[in-house]
C-alpha cells in the first residue's frame, strides 16, 4: 500500500472535556481575571509577523499557573495510552498562557512546534471560561486535517471546528495547523471576552529535565 493510501493523509484529532473544573474554581479563576483587567497586554508571535495574531495576555499569574498544570497533568497518562497512537514520552515542561479575545480578535493558522526552540512540544491544550449567560460570538478553535508532502505536514481543505464551550478543556497534537476564528463582541467589555488558559506539554530531550 502506498504512503498516500496509508499515512499521507491525517484526520483532525482532539478531545474535549466539559465541566473541567467546579463550580467554585471556574468562579474563583473568573474574578480573579476580570480584577486584573489593567495588566493585559497585546500578544506577539515568535516571528513578530502582523496582523496574525491579535488578543491580549496576562504574563503574570503565579496563584493559578501551577495549578492549573497540576490538573492538566493528571489527564496526560490517559491521552497518551488510551486516546492517540502517539509513543510515551517523558515531560520535561508544561507551558502555559492566560489569554483574552475579545471584539474582532484572532490567531491565523499555525502549529505549535514548527520552529526549532518549540519542535519537542508534542500536545497543546486549551481550558475555555467566560461570563454567563455569554456575550461574544465565534472563536472557535478550527483543526485542520493535514496531508504529508514531502515530509512536511500540509494544510488539507477538511477541519474541525470545536466551540469554546465554557468550563471545558482541548487536547490536541501540537503539529497539527489550527486557528482560532475571529471573536465577535458587541459590547467590547473586558468582562465580556473569552478567557482561556492554554499552553504545550513538552518532550524530555537531551537538553532538559524531567519535571
Amino acid at each position: 500500500m502506498s504512503c498516500y493510501q496509508l499515512s499521507c493523509y491525517q484526520p483532525a484529532q482532539f478531545i474535549q472535556l466539559h465541566d473541567f473544573l467546579s463550580f467554585e474554581d471556574r468562579t474563583n479563576l473568573l474574578n480573579y481575571v476580570l480584577a486584573r483587567e489593567d495588566q493585559f497586554a497585546a500578544t506577539t508571535t515568535s516571528t513578530g509577523a502582523i496582523n496574525y495574531r491579535q488578543s491580549s495576555i496576562l504574563y503574570y499569574f503565579k496563584e493559578y499557573e501551577n495549578w492549573m498544570i497540576e490538573k492538566v497533568k493528571l489527564i496526560i497518562p490517559s491521552l497518551i495510552i488510551e486516546a492517540w497512537n502517539i509513543q510515551a514520552f517523558s515531560i520535561s515542561q508544561i507551558e502555559i498562557q492566560l489569554t483574552a479575545h475579545n471584539d474582532g480578535n484572532y490567531y491565523k493558522v499555525h502549529n505549535d512546534n514548527g520552529s526549532e526552540e518549540a519542535a519537542n512540544r508534542i500536545i497543546s491544550y486549551v481550558y475555555y471560561f467566560h461570563r454567563e449567560p455569554k456575550s461574544f460570538f465565534g472563536g472557535a478553535l478550527r483543526i485542520y486535517d493535514l496531508n504529508l508532502e514531502n515530509s512536511s505536514y500540509i494544510q488539507a481543505d477538511s477541519y474541525q471546528d470545536i466551540e469554546p464551550i465554557n468550563n471545558s478543556i482541548v487536547f490536541f497534537p501540537s503539529h497539527f495547523l489550527h486557528e482560532v476564528l475571529p471573536v465577535t463582541c458587541r459590547s467590547r467589555h473586558f468582562a465580556d471576552s473569552r478567557f482561556t488558559l492554554n499552553g504545550w506539554i513538552r518532550r524530555e530531550t537531551s537538553h532538559n529535565v524531567t519535571l
